[in-house]
């Protein structure tokens, strides 16, 4: 800070000095915060679209993270159907066990009581028969029960080795995303300190330009003074001979030198505020094709939601968090819509599949309703940012480091809107 004063307090000295001495320089002026206006907008623009990288590397990472949760929870479901089966078979194992052991212990006249116990060949036949297909039945369970065990303990191994493939998927994703969150700060860092250095720029530019237009009316000023003593002088010397005259002409010549080389200096144009670039037109990126389902009923979004996500307008953006100082774009909308007892996840992909499935996703303005969606991305399986519809138009989101949460106004015509509705 006390660089930024001293700097603009030479430039005002110096102006100063000048106009003290009476010296009418054309001050050099380059204009260079237009340069450095350009260099801004480019780094803002750059910072946006790592935003959105991170915003596609985080909904992957929550996808493969989704993955592997779900094949976990088979894996845990499998191991409950084996223990199951394994209790089938013990059963079955010790049922036959029994029937063995008690005819064992009997020993022939088991087999003897069944002949002789038959009044004909035929009940023989029978008796024969049917105590064969119970063995073969007894063995039939306790061979499926073991087939089934075998063939869950297979899916199991199958399911381990899913398990490990997903759990290197996240870590790869994982690292890949904390890559582009690093991209991201340090682009953040540089288009902060490129914004502190315009605004620098631009307040030195406007102390040089305070102190010209005093420099120009200390000109104006001594010019008057001038002209007004060479009337006073010629209207004194009136009676004065030709000679005199001439001088006095000569006088007034003189005069009128002085006013042409003291001419008041142009004035540099005021260069115009930093404004904040408008979002560029995201450009396409190769993805499968992926045509979102619209409708016409966009839901029954809380209204009451609008509220919440307003009343967050100013907190900063800080990816991967959801309220309740900082928020990312889904976090804003989880943060708010759990706010009035509704659970939404926390990745702006996730989101967007809700909608759809639920048969809500809207493109026309005409058909939201505050309180719902809006997205944007590359397809319906690349989305990349959300915010909440407000009416009127415009909506609130977490746009972006070094912007926060804002309200805009919406752009259905933008190649990567893809639509709106209520999530519940």
């Amino acid at each position: 800070m006390m660089l930024k004063r001293t700097r603009a307090a030479v430039t005002v000295a110096t102006a100063f000095a000048l106009a003290a001495c009476t010296i009418p320089a054309q001050p050099a002026y380059a204009e260079p915060s237009d340069q450095l206006q350009q260099r801004v907008n480019e780094a803002y623009a750059q910072l946006m679209s790592y935003t959105q990288e991170l915003e596609l590397a985080g909904n992957k990472l929550q996808e493969v993270k989704t993955n592997l949760s779900n094949v976990q929870s088979e894996i845990e479901s499998t191991k409950t159907e084996i223990s199951e089966k394994e209790a089938e078979l013990k059963v079955a194992q010790e049922e036959l066990s029994g029937r063995l052991s008690d005819s064992y212990k009997r020993g022939d006249a088991s087999l003897l009581s069944v002949i002789l116990g038959a009044n004909d060949f035929s009940e023989l036949f029978s008796r024969m028969f049917y105590a064969n297909k119970i063995a073969e039945r007894d063995q039939q369970a306790i061979d499926a029960v073991r087939a089934a065990k075998s063939e869950l303990e297979s899916k199991q191994e199958d399911l381990a080795k899913q398990e490990a493939e997903q759990k290197q998927l996240v870590a790869d994703q994982q690292q890949q995303t904390d890559t582009v969150a690093a991209r991201v700060n340090a682009q953040q860092n540089f288009y902060s300190g490129l914004d502190n250095q315009l605004k620098e720029q631009l307040a030195e530019e406007e102390a040089l330009r305070i102190a010209q237009e005093e420099y120009a009316k200390q000109q104006a000023a001594q010019q008057q003074n001038n002209g007004s003593s060479s009337n006073n002088n010629s209207s004194s010397n009136g009676s004065n001979s030709g000679s005199n005259s001439g001088n006095a002409g000569n006088a007034g010549g003189n005069g009128g030198n002085t006013s042409a080389g003291n001419q008041q200096p142009s004035q540099p144009q005021q260069p115009s505020q930093p404004q904040t670039p408008s979002q560029p037109e995201t450009p396409s990126k190769p993805s499968k094709p992926s045509t979102p389902d619209y409708g016409s009923n966009s839901g029954n979004a809380p209204s009451s939601v609008v509220d919440i996500a307003l009343a967050q307008v100013g907190k900063e953006y800080v990816y991967g968090t959801a309220g309740p100082n900082t928020f990312d774009c889904s976090g804003l909308v989880s943060y708010s819509y759990a706010q009035v007892g509704y659970s939404i996840t926390h990745w702006s992909q996730g989101q967007f599949n809700l909608v759809q499935s639920k048969g809500h996703l809207v493109r026309s303005a005409s058909s939201l309703k505050p309180g719902d969606l809006v997205f944007w991305g590359y397809s319906a399986t690349s989305i990349y940012h959300v915010g909440i519809y407000i009416g009127g138009g415009r909506y609130v989101h977490a746009s972006m480091p070094g912007v926060g949460v804002v309200t805009a106004t919406l752009n259905t015509g933008s190649a990567t809107y893809m639509g709106g509705g209520s999530p519940v």
